[in-house]
């Protein structure tokens, strides 16, 4: 009886071992490989910064590299996007695959004794195909909230936004001339554009540096329609700006803005009998920031790869970055004295300075 009892037990057995084993295999969960057809985001929010820049998204698949900005309800949109290929996207999913992303918790926060970090936002990095959708996310986003793995996928990630954000000098070169032969100087009578110089200032995003001459066959600037102008062969200089795909600034012989069409503004210098543009004398005030043990909020945008130096930056030059990049504000003659950061910004600028932490020199 015992004979013939003990085979059906056995059997029994590994057919429930054998349901158990295909449920696994049903998870989505278990199942750790990607599909080449998955669909890869990076996306972050809430972060004190310029109002068109609060909702970042970085979208990656195997054809495509797509990088959009925007405000919070979706206007001030940008789109930019770069060509990806197949062997570098399976790279990407084998990083994936590689950390165990499908296995990680859902949400980081900060744990017991870390530092809690403000105002940097929020990180979701999402991965989605035919199997799995995971999403995990990041909050504050801050990479000593992370594993170490989360770290790597997101340090990639953060190279494929800057990849899209990027401008060859043959891109920006058509971006610069298409520009200039649209606009109303160059259009009304300009011919003869040659480049001159092309210099690229590696940030991040990059800033191109353009010099183009060119001949206008009357004298002036803009469009000169219905305007009395000297028939005159003129020769001219424009330096153009580029930087994420864009005209920042357009000046022709140093005296006319084509963008503004109209001349810049100038004034005599204090000092001799020079100019200057209008505003750049304008007054500079001292302030201060409190030097403390809580990462101060430059090097946190610069550990999230926000910025990129040729070789690595010395404080000052992080700090003038930093706030001239997501704020406008230059800040100049920067010290640290172990208790306060100083340094000096435009009076116009102190009061958004002020709201930022920063406090008149002279205040206890």
């Amino acid at each position: 009886m015992i004979n013939r009892t003990f085979p059906v037990l056995l059997i029994l057995l590994l057919i429930f071992i054998s349901g158990c084993t295909e449920k696994q295999a049903d998870n989505p969960e278990n199942q750790t490989d990607v599909s080449e057809n998955a669909t890869i985001t990076h996306k972050t929010y809430g972060a004190f910064t310029l109002p068109e820049m609060q909702l970042q998204e970085l979208t990656v698949n195997s054809t495509a590299v797509v990088f959009t900005t925007s405000d919070n309800e979706g206007n001030f949109r940008k789109t930019y996007e770069k060509p990806f290929n197949e062997t570098a996207f399976r790279d990407l999913i084998n990083l994936f695959e590689e950390k165990r992303f499908l296995q990680m918790e859902e949400r980081y926060v900060p744990q017991e004794g870390q530092p809690l970090v403000t105002d940097v936002g929020t990180l979701e990095i999402s991965l989605e195909d035919e199997v799995h959708t995971k999403t995990v996310t990041v909050d504050p986003y801050y990479s000593e909230y992370m594993p170490e793995g989360l770290q790597e996928i997101d340090s990639a990630l953060v190279e494929l936004r800057a990849y899209a954000l990027s401008t060859s000098r043959d891109e920006a070169e058509e971006i610069a001339e298409a520009w200039i032969e649209n606009a109303p100087t160059y259009g009304y009578d300009g011919f003869d554009l040659k480049l001159e110089d092309h210099e690229v200032l590696e940030t991040y995003p990059e800033q191109h540096f353009l010099n183009y001459a060119f001949t206008s066959r009357h004298g002036g600037y803009g469009n000169r329609t219905d305007q009395i102008v000297t028939e005159a062969l003129t020769p001219h200089s424009m330096e153009i700006t580029v930087s994420e795909r864009e005209v920042r600034s357009a000046v022709i012989d140093g005296e006319w803005d084509e963008i503004a069409q109209k001349p810049l503004e100038k004034e005599p210098h204090n000092d001799d009998s020079t100019e200057v543009v209008s505003g750049a004398e304008e007054d500079l005030l001292e302030m201060k920031y409190p030097v403390s043990e809580e990462k101060t909020p430059w090097d946190q945008w610069y550990e999230e790869g926000n910025i990129q130096f040729i070789k690595a930056p010395n404080e000052p030059e992080l700090i003038t970055a930093y706030y001239g990049t997501v704020y406008g504000i230059e800040v100049f003659d920067i010290i640290n004295d172990e208790s306060f950061y100083t340094g000096k910004v435009k009076e116009s600028d102190s009061e958004q300075m002020r709201d930022l932490g920063w406090t008149d020199l002279e205040e206890e």
